[in-house]
């Protein structure tokens, strides 16, 4: 696959290691690889720094993980805009664009939502999947995770046959990428280091996804939806 860059804005990194692959999961599309940027460590930093700002009480506690970062996250919703919040992110948006290029996408049909995933130890994410035609994740610093995906949507019985469900993990590493459907199950391992795990999870919808977020109205946040989401196009 090959991956177009154009000229970031002022003051945003650049990107100094790229490989990106294609490959079918599931019967879906999947691009993974690797990103890397040449202040990936300085926004690492930046965001531990200021991750008060994201989830309010978390440097209240003596140790990290006696904050539920995952709770705390579900219960907000994302509502805040995180390529605004630290734009040296903005590096990837020419990333993704290429990636939905890739897979016979128009960058400027979509509206772009993104936001920060910290884990202490012992806090992972449990199967889910998201709103939007595409998700994907770019881990800035990993502790040895690995991320699941899964064939189905729930195991179970079909005709009162119990069917087999395939289950593929992908292991992450600092720079991971990972582009894929939104509709596609997934969850991740616990994190079993002191050092607090950070990625950045992104969605991308068709405006019709962004209403049925909205009406879905999960955690009462449905009203802010649209105070969220970027249309893509102006950050192209």
């Amino acid at each position: 696959m090959t991956v177009r860059f154009r000229l970031p804005a002022p003051g945003i990194m650049k990107i100094t290691e790229k490989e990106l692959n294609k490959r079918d999961l599931f019967g879906n599309p999947l691009i993974e690889g690797k990103v890397i940027a040449d202040e990936l460590d300085d926004l690492y930093n930046e965001i531990i720094s200021r991750r008060e700002e994201l989830y309010p009480g978390c440097m209240d506690v003596q140790n990290d993980e006696d904050f539920n970062y995952i709770l705390t996250d579900w219960n907000t919703y994302h509502d805040y805009v995180c390529m605004h919040e630290f734009p040296r992110l903005q590096v990837l948006f020419p990333v993704i664009v290429e990636c939905l290029e890739a897979v016979n996408e128009n960058p400027l049909d979509f509206y772009f939502k993104s936001w920060i995933n910290i884990w202490p130890k012992g806090q992972a994410i449990n199967p889910h999947k998201h709103y939007g035609e595409w998700h994907g994740y770019w881990v800035l610093r990993d502790t040895g995770t690995t991320t699941f995906y899964t064939s189905q949507e729930l195991p179970g019985r079909i005709g009162g046959q119990p069917f087999q469900q395939e289950i593929i993990g992908l292991d992450n590493f600092n720079g991971h990428y990972v582009f894929m459907p939104a509709h596609m199950p997934h969850w991740a391992e616990k994190n079993k280091s002191t050092e607090l795990r950070v990625s950045m999870g992104f969605n991308i919808s068709s405006w019709s996804e962004v209403l049925r977020e909205e009406e879905h109205d999960h955690n009462d946040r449905g009203a802010k939806i649209r105070d969220v989401v970027l249309p893509l196009k102006d950050y192209l």
